[in-house]
């Protein structure tokens, strides 16, 4: 009897408490469809790639963005006037390859204009290419062992020396590469305002612990022998420095105490009508209040690159 009574008990304890789930379904629509616009290029001679594609619902899971295929995309130089064309090859991709010998490349100082046309609009943005560090002094590796989680198998972490420049202001992206693949997870992101912490009292050294050596590991997957580590400083600037850092934070917006998620706002392109069609710096903003549906951003970076093989 006393079995039964508990059970009982038990029983109507699920109904009540159940009782107060309710299951709600939010049918989230997209209200407006964005140009989403993924400009980072750089000064290394590679072929340098803009993509272009359409937002897409919020709790789209298909990661089917819409590649827009029929814009006309061009990078000119604010000193020089030179202009480089942007070619669509495929799925969003609008691609150009820098030749030094005839001088087209991206220069340290200059400022540069990104002009998008599409049937919709004409968007402009502009990116000053700052400087990154001079050099690199090393990369070595450290043992697993003391320098992170017990690993089952004990391989290899890498760690970078390099300076930031002399004098505050400096801002960098710091990637990883293993094996040739862009370890680009957001919650990887490795920005660095100079050495780090933004001190102003701290400037021109190396930089912090946390930039040099766990912003470039995968602490649960180390290195083992016959992997091939690439490291690349970009420079960045100010406002790109910021927008990556709200990138991130919306990233680990989650957990008890997490906000209702929002776009990241658009910082960097102007809905534009030129006054000289042949100038692409002649050029008179729309509406100055109300920026273009456009996500994404655009800068032109200086990088250096420096490589190490692991070896056990």
């Amino acid at each position: 009897m006393k079995a039964i009574k508990q059970i009982s008990f038990i029983l109507f304890a699920m109904l009540t408490l159940g009782s107060c789930e309710d299951i709600i379904k939010v049918d989230v629509t997209q209200s407006q469809v964005k140009l989403v616009i993924d400009a980072f290029v750089n000064n290394l001679d590679t072929v340098q790639k803009i993509r272009l594609t359409k937002s897409i619902n919020y709790f789209d899971s298909s990661n089917t963005e819409p590649p827009v295929t029929d814009a006309t995309v061009i990078v000119a130089d604010s000193a020089t006037l030179k202009i480089f064309p942007f070619i669509y090859t495929s799925n969003g991709n609008y691609e150009w390859k820098p030749n030094k010998n005839t001088g087209d490349t991206f220069t340290i100082g200059h400022t540069y204009a990104l002009l998008v046309i599409t049937k919709e609009d004409t968007l402009l943005s502009f990116s000053h290419m700052n400087p990154t560090i001079v050099k690199f002094d090393s990369i070595r590796t450290v043992p697993t062992e003391g320098n992170g989680p017990p690993q089952k198998k004990p391989g290899k972490f890498v760690e970078l020396f390099a300076k930031d420049l002399t004098g505050p202001g400096n801002y960098y992206w710091i990637k990883t590469f293993r094996n040739d693949s862009f370890i680009n997870e957001v919650r990887r992101l490795n920005i660095s305002q100079d050495m780090g912490n933004g001190s102003p009292q701290q400037d021109g050294g190396l930089f912090i612990y946390p930039k040099r050596f766990s912003g470039l590991n995968q602490f649960d997957r180390p290195y083992f022998d016959g992997d091939k580590v690439r490291i690349e400083v970009h420079s960045i600037n100010q406002l790109c420095y910021f927008w990556l850092s709200l990138v991130a934070n919306e990233n680990r917006n989650s957990g008890l105490f997490a906000t209702p998620p929002v776009n990241i706002p658009n910082y960097c392109f102007y809905s534009v009508s030129f006054t000289d069609p042949s100038n692409p710096f002649s050029f008179k903003i729309k509406d100055p209040k109300n920026p273009p549906p456009v996500g994404g951003f655009f800068c032109v970076s200086d990088v250096r690159t420096a490589k190490i093989g692991i070896k056990m």
